[in-house]
């Protein structure tokens, strides 16, 4: 394996980058969604608890949608910010709200096609997400820079998760090449300086990491 390590920008030196990845047997690897066409292997289908509502409990649903779709966001914070604290992670061995959680930060939309594994048997507990992309040499540190905003979001926002990986392919003139970037906690907390998770306390806190996000 070549390892080699880059400086992403002014801001991104703590990260290292890992070039020709081979694939690696690990203990607890979870396979947990591709952020695709085809879902079916995202662990829960919520569709077919919503069959088998009774009568009362799907008014019971219906009366909570519109009390939660009446209420006011709080003072000065966004909505992206709400919907991402309402998406938080207590653990990052539940695939199906990690899952919900990437959806919620629209990856697929915002970066491209991927799929997700999961690493919860070890130290450091982490979230590898592997993308169908293949970025050029030249665009190499502005994905790595918009990456990591994302990294430290679901860092912030899955309480146990410890480090965050990704996977591209990268184009060097005739030659492709796969590189996987890590940001783990220690690196995040340079970077912003403070605690990472401590953005994840509140959507107030994740409002705060996000426009501090726009200023870096």
């Amino acid at each position: 394996m070549k390892t080699m390590r880059n400086l992403l920008g002014k801001n991104m030196k703590p990260i290292i980058i890992v070039a020709a990845v081979t694939a690696v047997a690990l203990g607890g690897l979870l396979l947990l969604i591709s952020g695709n066409e085809e879902r079916n292997q995202v662990p829960i289908d919520p569709t077919v608890e919503g069959e088998e509502t009774t009568a009362n409990g799907a008014e019971t649903e219906q009366t909570t949608q519109t009390a939660q779709a009446t209420a006011p966001a709080q003072a000065g914070v966004s909505k992206e910010a709400e919907a991402l604290f309402a998406a938080k992670v207590q653990s990052i061995g539940d695939p199906a709200s990690v899952a919900a959680l990437l959806e919620t930060i629209d990856l697929k939309k915002n970066v491209a096609n991927y799929r997700v594994e999961i690493q919860s048997a070890q130290q450091p507990l982490n979230l590898h997400i592997r993308f169908d992309k293949v970025v050029g040499e030249a665009d190499k540190d502005a994905f790595d820079r918009e990456m990591q905003k994302y990294a430290e979001q679901i860092l912030a926002l899955i309480a146990d998760a410890q480090e965050i990986q990704w996977t591209y392919t990268l184009k060097r003139q005739s030659v492709q090449e796969e590189v996987t970037v890590f940001l783990n906690e220690q690196q995040a907390q340079e970077l912003l300086s403070q605690n990472v998770k401590a953005y994840g306390e509140s959507s107030q806190a994740v409002d705060a990491l996000l426009q501090k996000q726009k200023g870096m």
